[in-house]
């Protein structure tokens, strides 16, 4: 695998356009409908409702929602840890060409061996779950590099670094140690200083946070969620449980309210950017037709045969809110002894999205809307969005479509 060594700074502004809007390249069918299914599996956490003799299957599709899918990944269906062994920088081999180096050996960990090495310095889990399955990667060049120094050949085994998402080199790092002079075979004093690299590499990281949806943001200039989006800290009779900032800065930020008396009664408010230069309308609705897609799905699925959802329509004069479009739809899904809801709401502030996501009936629930919409306070454009826009502006700039988290 060639070493890439694109990043933001000298990506191409197209290129870039097309990385944030466009889904990671899926390896083959069957992986795609496994992903597809556990995607299923975490939207219908929000079909759960509130009559208590519902709890325990509520309870179950509760623990694959979004904001705990990283711990309910099953690492047994097609696991991909996406480290690679890369080719060495042009730097590295122009140092090779130096009067003061005897001869370099190229490319001497394989792809196998740095996996290898991986797990086992990675005590946490925290870099191979960052990296399995996942829009990010490692490529790691490495070499042998032989000087000769009072008639004594020095061997360092160098390692170079790069920590990738969607193609964008958010970090690169060299690291180099000296081999030991032991009675053992150059394979095995190659995979011993190896461990010791790897060990390295993983403490920078780790202390960089770099496969981390803060650092992600940070390097590409999106918005700060965690700082600047305000949420009340009740809507009614949901009190905030907790927050979850997407690797993506496309899908922003999820805040998840718990009913006071009902725990498995959910609220969840979405904040993600506008992707594209449609009407307000247009895209609120997409958002909203795209959710409607995955509960049909969702309901296929299930073998359930009794969905009713109506169609996407907009709440008129909202008390306190007239100022503001609101579109929403509901959805019930039959059981065998009470029906599932769900009901979705979507508006537009500034430049973000807005969405609530209620898994209670829109009798109970639109009383809530005014209350959460006054309270919420979005981002303002961030600098990412405004060159993401410029791009689709721009007579080269290809049109997008809109996609929901």
């Amino acid at each position: 695998m060639p070493r890439m060594t694109t990043g933001l700074s000298i990506h191409s502004e197209q290129t870039m356009f097309q990385t944030l809007f466009s889904r990671p390249v899926q390896g083959n069918s069957q992986k795609r409908a496994q992903e597809k299914t556990l995607q299923l599996k975490k939207r219908f956490a929000m079909l759960s409702f509130f009559d208590a003799c519902f709890y325990s299957i509520a309870f179950c599709l509760l623990l694959i929602s979004p904001v705990n899918a990283e711990s309910t990944v099953n690492s047994d269906l097609n696991p991909k840890i996406n480290i690679y062994a890369a080719h060495v920088t042009e730097n590295l081999e122009a140092s090779c060409q130096s009067e003061s180096v005897s001869f370099c050996s190229m490319n001497v960990v394989t792809q196998s061996e740095l996996l290898k090495s991986l797990l086992n310095n990675d005590i946490t889990g925290q870099i191979s779950q960052s990296i399995e399955n996942s829009d990010y990667e490692v490529l790691i060049g490495s070499a042998v590099v032989t000087k000769k120094a009072n008639s004594e050949l020095l061997q360092t085994l160098v390692f170079e670094i790069s920590s990738i998402w969607r193609g964008i080199t958010l970090d690169d790092a060299q690291f180099s140690i000296a081999m030991e002079k032991a009675d053992k075979s150059e394979k095995e004093l190659i995979a011993q200083a190896s461990q010791h690299l790897m060990h390295q590499w993983i403490e920078q990281a780790n202390a960089k946070e770099i496969f981390g949806a803060d650092y992600l943001y940070r390097f590409l200039g999106a918005s700060d969620y965690k700082n600047e989006l305000k949420v009340p800290a009740q809507i009614g009779d949901f009190a905030l449980n907790r927050q979850h900032l997407y690797n993506d800065p496309m899908k922003g930020m999820l805040s998840r309210y718990i009913h006071k008396d009902f725990e498995l009664a959910v609220f969840d408010v979405y904040v993600y950017p506008l992707k594209s230069n449609d009407s307000l309308e247009v895209q609120t609705k997409n958002e909203l037709l795209s959710e409607q897609e995955d509960i049909r799905l969702l309901s296929k699925a299930l073998g359930k045969d009794s969905l009713k959802m109506t169609e996407v329509y907009e709440l008129n004069d909202l008390e306190g809110a007239k100022d503001t479009r609101v579109f929403a739809f509901e959805a019930s899904l039959q059981t065998s002894s009470e029906p599932l809801f769900a009901t979705q709401y979507a508006f537009v502030k500034n430049d973000k999205i807005v969405k609530f996501s209620i898994n209670a009936p829109a009798r109970i629930t639109n009383g809530l809307i005014t209350q959460a919409i006054k309270a919420i306070q979005v981002p303002a454009e961030s600098a990412l969005m405004k060159q993401v826009r410029h791009i689709e502006q721009s007579p080269t700039g290809n049109r997008s479509t809109s996609v929901a988290p």
